[in-house]
């Protein structure tokens, strides 16, 4: 189960930060499939992705690969997981700040 803790915001450092290897693992073969992005660039993001989140994310994604990005996973990576990871984090950032600032009266629509 993934905890409420803050995501890094700066994108720099932390468990969400970018790496090298992000950066070039469908270009070297380290991802393999799109089940194994998914997991590895939006899991961590959303509470209960196993159970709940994941099977939708991975259907969502196939259909982007083939109708969008024509099977490349490299460019789907690119263009649109990299981008959305980076979206989805700033929304759980604004998120628990909200939540701090108000507390749990306040509750905030993901």
């Amino acid at each position: 189960m993934q905890s409420d803790a803050l995501p890094d915001c700066g994108l720099t450092v932390g468990p969400f930060a970018p790496t090298a290897a992000d950066r070039l693992s469908s270009a070297h073969g380290c991802s393999g499939s799109i089940e194994s992005l998914i997991d590895h660039y939006l899991g961590p993001l959303y509470p209960d992705y196993a159970d709940h989140t994941r099977p939708m994310l991975i259907r969502q994604a196939r259909d982007l690969l083939v109708c969008t990005f024509h099977g490349d996973l490299e460019r789907f990576e690119g263009d649109f997981l990299r981008p959305a990871t980076d979206i989805v984090r700033e929304l759980r950032c604004a998120y628990q700040r909200g939540k701090r600032r108000f507390g749990s009266k306040h509750m905030w629509v993901m």
